[in-house]
């Protein structure tokens, strides 16, 4: 893709929206477009965070790995959706498994990269708290549905 197509996509996605240019160019840039058949899985639980995926295209499944070694579906995220933030913010390992549903097409921005736009830009530092707020809720929410199935 070419870097001004990447540029606009990248404009597209709200995290994102509001920073010049130039920044969009430098995540354009360096950001990797990373393609995943359907049934790949994307990020594995307990790995080592190196990235943040940003979908561009499809849909991916979020997986949780319970004690007991059941999987809980936890949601579905579809174009725009940024995930492996977590991690990378603890500097931690993967909290769930990312699997392709579908084809699917993302932005990787390694660590450094997203953690430098964490602090340069306040504004990405306040999206990313919003969508880490929505997703406890929603793993909270799904996580009372694993364990209470008829509620």
């Amino acid at each position: 893709m070419p870097l001004e197509q990447d540029v606009e996509t990248l404009r597209n996605i709200p995290l994102f929206a509001g920073l010049p240019t130039a920044r969009l160019k430098l995540i354009a840039y360096t950001a990797e477009v990373v393609r995943f058949a359907p049934g790949e899985v994307i990020v594995q639980q307990g790995d080592a965070a190196d990235a943040v995926y940003i979908i561009t295209e499809g849909e991916a499944g979020v997986w949780l790995h319970d004690h007991e070694g059941n999987e809980i579906n936890l949601a579905t995220m579809g174009p725009h959706s940024l995930f492996g933030e977590t991690a990378v913010i603890c500097r931690g390992q993967r909290t769930a498994t990312v699997k392709a549903k579908g084809r699917v097409v993302t932005f990787k921005i390694s660590a450094n990269l997203f953690l430098d736009l964490v602090r340069q830009s306040p504004e990405i530092g306040m999206q990313v708290m919003t969508v880490l707020a929505q997703r406890v809720e929603r793993t909270s929410n799904a996580l009372l549905q694993h364990q209470h199935p008829h509620r």
